[in-house]
Formats: structure tokens, sequence, C-alpha cells
């Protein structure tokens, strides 16, 4: 993402310098920076190329596209009406790249051409379209959106593994004849939860949201973070694992051996609803960092700060201002 600005003439080793990134670590297969600082490096880039997509389309996306890209869905009443809008609105901006979304019975597709005329500087801008619109989906309704399947029309990059995390588990398939993403079409139907006001903040801390990890990736899992959700909805407290396993007329220990082979636990799925419990609640400016540490079922400021700053890098306070 960074070899684009670097030939557009940015200084990225001085870039490097001013967020306290050592080059040479990158050399390192396998090492990672924390995601506050490649948010960092990513933002200072876009602003000083003024190009939203960092020169990876035929001709610059200029700043503002994705706020106002945004804007524009936050007024439909379902997610559905909501990612036409952005859709369509994107299809006039992204110049390499074309969006159509196609309803299939119970199956939503998700599709992206390439504009043969105006070709896309590197692959990694047809992965990132589709990773912004996937948090995009779910940040709309405040729901996590399972993908089914994810594929790709062009050969596996080195850094394959990544789309683990990037595509939240989902089968992949490379070397296809498009670009798609599909997903359950009963999604569309979900009410949007989002206002102007915490629109505002979600563009002000963008692209931190593609680098947030999700870990609910099997149906256990699902049905785990569901029931966990709607307790919290309900009295702004996790309900306990035993309860759980009694509503659902199986046993704590099928429970845990289940979400074990899925790659995930309990208490991981548990910080993960707080977190989405929490950061939704700080797109409203309305409320006070207390507020939203109760909702998110702190008693203690204190611990929910800390506890905030493990599962994404920031604050609240910063998570709500956003990185520059």
């Amino acid at each position: 993402m960074l070899e684009r600005p670097r030939k557009a003439g940015v200084d990225i080793d001085n870039l490097f310098e001013r967020c306290n990134v050592n080059p040479e670590t990158l050399k390192q297969p396998h090492y990672r920076i924390p995601v506050a600082t490649a948010v960092e490096l990513l933002q200072r880039c876009g602003f000083q190329m003024q190009d939203e997509f960092l020169g990876l389309l035929a001709a610059p996306i200029p700043p503002g596209y994705f706020r106002q890209s945004v804007l524009s869905t936050v007024h439909q009443p379902t997610l559905g009406l909501a990612l036409a809008r952005y859709l369509e609105f994107s299809n006039i901006f992204f110049n390499s790249l074309r969006f159509e979304l196609k309803r299939k019975k119970q199956i939503v597709e998700i599709i992206c051409t390439r504009d043969i005329n105006n070709k896309i500087k590197d692959d990694i801008a047809i992965e990132c379209s589709i990773a912004v619109f996937h948090r995009l989906t779910g940040w709309l309704c405040n729901e996590l959106i399972i993908l089914n399947n994810v594929e790709l029309d062009f050969s596996v990059p080195t850094y394959y593994k990544e789309y683990h995390y990037l595509f939240y588990g989902a089968p992949i398939q490379f070397n296809s004849n498009l670009n798609r993403i599909t997903f359950d079409a009963h999604y569309l139907d979900l009410p949007i939860v989002q206002t102007e006001a915490s629109a505002e903040i979600f563009i002000r801390r963008a692209p931190l949201d593609i680098f947030l990890p999700q870990d609910v990736q099997g149906e256990m899992s699902r049905e785990i973070h569901e029931a966990l959700r709607i307790s919290f909805t309900k009295s702004q407290q996790p309900a306990e694992l035993q309860d759980i396993a009694e509503d659902m007329g199986i046993s704590t220990q099928t429970i845990r051996r289940k979400l074990t082979k899925e790659g995930t636990s309990f208490n991981n799925i548990k910080s993960q609803v707080r977190r989405d419990i929490a950061m939704h609640a700080l797109g409203n400016p309305e409320l006070s960092i207390e507020e939203v540490a109760i909702q998110a079922g702190y008693s203690e400021p204190a611990a929910f700060i800390r506890a905030f700053k493990s599962w994404t890098g920031f604050t609240p306070a910063k998570f709500r201002q956003g990185v520059i």
C-alpha cells in the first residue's frame, strides 16, 4: 500500500520517522506494527497525495469522496437501499473499477469489475475496495456481516494468509473470472442505525476499521455472539456461559469444545461484543466516555479504557477523535 505513494514522490522514510517505525523491521517476515501506526501512515500518505486511494487507481480519488459516500447512506431506511446508494456513488468516482449488487434468491452478490481502459496500478486496489465495502456494510447496521465466500481474479499474493483476517475467515478463491463477495440476503432488510454524527466519527478514523480484528467465523461462534449481543441489549451485562448453555439445551463443555475447534473462546467473543458495543456508542457524540463504559458493561471507566485500548490500540477518546 505504500509502494504507490513512494513512486508518487512521498517521502516514506520521513513518514516512518514521524510515526516511529524502523524501516528495517518491515523486512522481517511476519513482522507487525501497531494498528495505530499503520492507520497514521496511510492517513498521512493520503493527505500528502490528495488521493484517498493512495495512487492505486488510474486517476486520484479526491479528498471528500469517502465522507460524501458514507453520508449518502445513513439516511436510507434499510441496508439494501444504503448499499445501492453507496455503490451508485462509488461508480461515479472509481475510474478503474465498477461495482454491482445482485440478489439471487437468498444470496447477495457484490461484483467488482475492472475497467480495461483505466487499469488499476496494483491488485491490492481490489481487495481494499472489497474490504472497505464489507466494513461499511457492517457498520451501517451495527452487525457482523458473515461472508459466504470471496472470489478474486488474480493469483495468490505472498501475503495471502492475511486474508483470513481481512475477510473474517471466509473461503477465498483466486484466479476466478471475476471479483465477487457473497452473503445472505436477510442482511439487506436490516435497519440503518447510524447517523450523520456517528458517520463523521467513522470517517475521521478511516481506515482503522479495516484493520480491527474479527474472530466470529463458525456457527457456534455466531450463536454465542448473538446471544451475548442480545443480553447486552436487555441488561447492559453479558450473559454467563452457563445461562447460554441452558438456553441452547447443551452443556458448557460442548460449547467450549466447538468454540475451540472454530479457533476462539467464550471470553474472546464476549470481548468482541463489548468492543463492538463501545465502538457504536462512541459514534454518539452526546455520550460521555463514562456512559459508553456502562453500555459496554464496565462500572469503572478506567477498566473500560484499558480494555478498549487493548482491543483497538486507541483510547476511547482518541478513537472518537481519529488519528490525525
